[in-house]
């Protein structure tokens, strides 16, 4: 055989190869996982999404407590004893009106009012 056909052969297997593989493995992942494909645009769907959990302060006698739920509601509390009396008071007044969205953005107020830039 010439080098041009052994060239050619290995050229087309190799192009055989290297399409069928990638089919193969898009219909394997297809079949193994057909059951989750949704639509995100669909209304049933976003409705029975379950809501996000909301965290709110409580300070009672000068330590606070951070508490799942919207703010005036009574949830689980996640953390409490963390000592607020060297916050500025309108940092303390304005504490338990907030409702944050998540744990980071709790994190964040606290570390915020700790920042000596407050203090002064």
């Amino acid at each position: 055989m010439s080098r041009y056909i052994v060239m050619s052969l290995v050229l087309i297997v190799g192009l055989g190869i290297g399409s069928f593989v990638p089919a193969v493995t898009s219909w394997w992942y297809d079949i193994n996982h057909a059951d989750i494909t949704s639509n995100p645009f669909n209304a049933e769907s976003i409705s029975t999404k379950e809501a996000k959990a909301t965290y709110h302060f409580a300070i009672k006698q000068g330590v606070l407590s951070v508490i799942e739920g919207t703010p005036g509601a009574s949830g689980r509390v996640l953390v409490t004893g963390l000592d607020v009396q060297a916050w500025p008071k309108e940092m303390a007044d304005i504490a338990p009106k907030v409702e944050f969205y998540s744990l980071d953005e709790v994190q964040s107020f606290i570390d915020t009012v700790n920042e000596p830039l407050w203090r002064e």
